[in-house]
């Protein structure tokens, strides 16, 4: 039930101006589209994440739980994870590239990310 109401949450959105009519929007499908995949895969994730050199650590603000559209497990009020302990891989594996940082820069430019990479 729960991934039917994403599914049209996540269709709502990307045919709007803050969907793929928009650069920003474009870049935040690629990105999804591309932690999806590499979700599936996620010893060869956390290869990359090494080899980026991935440091850090999540700061709670939301962030990358509101790429396109706001996850139905993000509380606004007490910003936590309603799933943490049982999140998907592609939420658990965020981020995997410095490419996640600029998509996550797009929906709050304003608060610094927790995560770094060190290599690139």
């Amino acid at each position: 039930m729960v991934v039917a109401k994403i599914c049209q949450v996540f269709l709502g959105v990307l045919f709007t101006k803050k969907g793929l009519f928009s650069a920003a929007g474009r870049q935040q499908f690629w990105g999804k589209a591309r932690r999806t995949t590499l979700s599936f895969f996620p010893a060869y994730a956390k290869k990359l994440q090494k080899k980026h050199g991935l440091s850090g650590g999540c700061t709670s603000c939301g962030a990358s739980c509101n790429l396109m559209f706001q996850c139905p497990h993000w509380n606004q009020t007490t910003h936590l994870c309603g799933v943490y302990e049982d999140r998907p891989e592609v939420c658990s594996l965020f981020p995997i590239t410095p490419k996640d940082i600029s998509d996550r820069t797009l929906v709050r430019q304003d608060v610094p990310c927790g995560f770094t990479f060190n290599k690139s």
